[in-house]
């Protein structure tokens, strides 16, 4: 039967901060060593990695762990922003084949990592109708996703992939795998046949019907379903708010919360998966003579593009419904293990946060959750929150 512990430490000094959080993570677990942990860890604890990766192996020797750098984390009862701090969660689960994968230089990579990891699971003789977890975190700056998560799916369609964007390690972020320390990287661990149940927590959500984007040129939106893209935005905050007319001024302000919201029509959910799953592109701004809008990032023509914003109901209300589910799927989890945008976190119009909301729903249930850069289930959900519950 599986077991999970979680233990905190926010001591400076790393070489006792490893052992406090372990021991204290071994408490809670009621054992005295663990099959298996996941480390996170704040920037001061990484910027020595020959330091860093040296009492990894004097601490954990023959135990499997997995570690990446974030900038904050918490439980249900403790947490750590921008300061010391080290977050470990043990696990006993003896029953469970582990199988860890790293692929280097995913900036160089681009779409190539997923290729690179199909052929690992390959070899390691698995089929596309094999089952189980797949939990990885990648580089925060340099990982981008692209259409990797669909081929994963593609090629195992019962396995769950889940991930996120570590932040704030060396030079930028930093992953672990047994001690070594890597940059530019994704590191994975694959739980074989452990099928479990996953939520994601939207923060913006498409609205309405979907639109058609005519004509671009680079990074700049000119016509939306034949309209010039400004007019077409300000027409979809009438729609949807119910909005008076009002000069063009007034609505600049209120487009910096309208966001592109791009759904491949081919990616299914992972089996065992509960919300919607999509990519968000912020607008950085709108040139009212032209009435042309620029984007953040390339857009994909080929995909269901809507407008979307950012609001209160979606990240609180309809995270409760998606939570309730959740819990109808696992009454009683072992543990919740959270990455949560950090983007998300700092919105100052949300009354409720995620720890509120996952305490709702889930009073007693231990909690590891990590802010990320970026949360990935069968596309890149950034704004969103990804929370995995952990059962037998």
């Amino acid at each position: 039967m599986m077991k999970v512990g979680i233990g905190l430490s926010r001591s400076k000094d790393l070489a006792k901060a490893l052992p406090e959080a372990y021991r204290a993570s071994l408490q809670k677990l009621q054992a005295l060593k663990a099959d298996f942990t996941i480390i996170a860890f704040t920037y001061d604890h990484a910027i020595d990695s020959d330091l860093l990766s040296a009492l990894l192996r004097r601490n954990f020797k023959d135990i499997p762990h997995l570690g990446f750098s974030t900038r904050s984390a918490w439980t249900d009862s403790e947490s750590f922003e921008g300061e010391s701090g080290i977050l470990m969660m043990s696990f006993l689960m003896p029953e469970v084949k582990r199988s860890f994968y790293k692929i280097h230089s995913v900036k160089e990579k681009a779409d190539l990592w997923a290729t690179e990891l199909i052929r690992k699971l390959h070899d390691s003789e698995l089929t596309s109708s094999a089952t189980g977890t797949f939990l990885f975190a990648a580089d925060g700056v340099h990982f981008k996703a692209g259409s990797g998560l669909e081929q994963l799916s593609e090629a195992f369609p019962n396995i769950q992939f889940l991930g996120f964007g570590s932040s704030y390690g060396i030079p930028q972020c930093c992953q672990v795998t047994d001690a070594e320390v890597h940059s530019n990287s994704l590191v994975g661990v694959f739980f074989e046949g452990y099928e479990s149940w996953s939520a994601i927590l939207q923060h913006i959500e498409p609205e309405a019907q979907p639109i058609h984007i005519n004509r671009m040129s680079e990074n700049l939106v000119i016509e939306i379903d034949q309209k010039p893209a400004f007019y077409r935005l300000t027409e979809h905050l009438m729609e949807t708010d119910d909005l008076p007319m009002m000069s063009q001024d007034e609505f600049r302000k209120r487009m910096g919360n309208l966001y592109l919201v791009e759904k491949s029509a081919t990616t299914h959910l992972s089996p065992r998966v509960l919300g919607h799953s999509h990519r968000v592109i912020p607008l950085l701004g709108s040139e009212m003579t032209t009435g042309m809008v620029a984007v953040s990032e390339p857009v994909r023509l080929d995909y269901e593009l809507s407008l979307g914003q950012k609001k209160k109901f979606y990240a609180e209300d309809r995270a409760i419904e998606t939570l309730t589910q959740l819990k109808e799927k696992v009454p009683q989890p072992l543990a919740l293990f959270v990455c949560a945008s950090s983007t998300r976190a700092r919105d100052p119009v949300r009354t409720k946060g995620d720890l509120m909301l996952l305490k709702e729903v889930f009073p007693k249930v231990p909690i590891f959750a990590v802010s990320s850069q970026s949360e990935f289930l069968n596309a890149s959900n950034q704004h969103s929150a990804i929370v995995w519950a952990i059962s037998n």
